[in-house]
Formats: C-alpha cells, sequence, structure tokens
C-alpha cells in the first residue's frame, strides 16, 4: 500500500505548517491565555485567521460550512494544526467541539443542525459534552449513569436529573449534550440517550471551575 501524499496533499500539509507556524505560534505568549484554554476573545481572533486562510473546520461538510476533507486529508492537516496547541483552535477543530460537530452531522435533525452545527462550525460558538459524574457515576462507562430523564407529562419535553462534573469548555459554552438514563428507553437501565440542551435551559447551572493537578 503507497502511503505517500499526494501533490496536492503536499500542498495542503505545507500550506496549514506555513499557517501554524507564522500566524499562530506568536500567540502562545499571548496573556489571554488562561488555565482553562484561551478566552472567548482570543479564540474568536484565533478562529477569524483560520478563517481568512481557508482552513476552518476540516472535518465538517461543506452545506454546514467546513472543507469536507476525506480522512487522508484531515489527518494531514490535524498533523500539521498540532505543532501548536493553538493550532486546533484556530482551525476549530479542538475538543469537545470537533467530536460534537461530527456527531451532530451524523445524527441530528435539519432544525438542530441549522440551530446548533451551522454557528459550531463557524466557529461562532462553542460546546460541551456531558458524561462524567461524582462517584459513584458514570466516568467513561455509560452503563453507570445517575443522570436521569423522563417525559413531563404527556408532552415531548423532558425533565433531566443529575449532576456532572470535569466537563470541558462548560463555562462559556452555548450548549450541552447531555448524557442520561431515558425512563423510555427500551434498553432500561443499559440504555442511555443524548439530550441536546441550550446551556441558559432553566435547572443548568455551574457551581465551580476546577482547575486540575498540572494547572
Amino acid at each position: 500500500m503507497d502511503f505517500s501524499l499526494s501533490d496536492e496533499l503536499v500542498e495542503l500539509k505545507e500550506r496549514t505548517e506555513r499557517f501554524v507556524r507564522e500566524q499562530i505560534l506568536p500567540y502562545e505568549s499571548d496573556n489571554r491565555q488562561t488555565a482553562h484554554g484561551p478566552a472567548d476573545e482570543l479564540r474568536r481572533e484565533l478562529v477569524a485567521l483560520g478563517r481568512r486562510a481557508g482552513l476552518l473546520s476540516p472535518h465538517v461538510g461543506p452545506e454546514w460550512g467546513g472543507l469536507g476533507l476525506d480522512h487522508r486529508a484531515k489527518e494531514v492537516v490535524f498533523e500539521a494544526a498540532g505543532y501548536s496547541p493553538l493550532g486546533p483552535v484556530a482551525l476549530n477543530c479542538f475538543a469537545p467541539d470537533e467530536a460534537n460537530m461530527h456527531l451532530l452531522e451524523k445524527v441530528a435533525d435539519e432544525r438542530q443542525k441549522e440551530e446548533w452545527l451551522r454557528p459550531l462550525a463557524a466557529g461562532e460558538i462553542r460546546s460541551c459534552f456531558m458524561m462524567t459524574e461524582p462517584a459513584p457515576g458514570a466516568g467513561a462507562d455509560p452503563s453507570m449513569l445517575q443522570t436521569t430523564a423522563r417525559r413531563a407529562g404527556n408532552s415531548t419535553d423532558f425533565v433531566i436529573d443529575g449532576t456532572k462534573w470535569l466537563i470541558t469548555g462548560a463555562a462559556g459554552a452555548a450548549f450541552a449534550i447531555i448524557m442520561a438514563k431515558n425512563d423510555s428507553d427500551a434498553l432500561g437501565p443499559a440504555g442511555a440517550t443524548m439530550f441536546l440542551a441550550p446551556m441558559d435551559a432553566p435547572g443548568i447551572h455551574i457551581e465551580r471551575v476546577l482547575d486540575t493537578l498540572d494547572r
């Protein structure tokens, strides 16, 4: 199997490397960086540079504002972006937003894509993924989820009860994907449902932001 890069991918690789080296590396000493990543003002500045360079959201389909690259081209861009910790921020392909964009593109309906995926792919908003819970709740095992979701009467709305913690990017996120046990799931206790919720929904409250040992 030939793993050599085509001329087109070599050009893309070099263009991404040059962009990160010349335009993003100088920001590594910017005092708008915090223990939890760049402040939103800095993030938006970096995203604007990525957009101007034509490198924004390489993993998202063009119909939603991304470049629609295939797996091999994405690998080239992601590797080049990683030359600086701020490279994935500038290209809008950093966690948790990158995975959330994949998820929304795959399973969200058209209304949800318009409301959440399009602005997320444009770098206009951020998101978070709420899975982890305090012990004895879920870490990486959804079967241990303590957060519950039940239908509100006969409506299509759900009431979600639970506590999440160590949720990357929760502060400042526009919406969350919340993992919860759904009382109407046919799988019962083994099942889990992902709910899309705006972070300003009633009942969502960030109690504190925890620093890790390396901060």
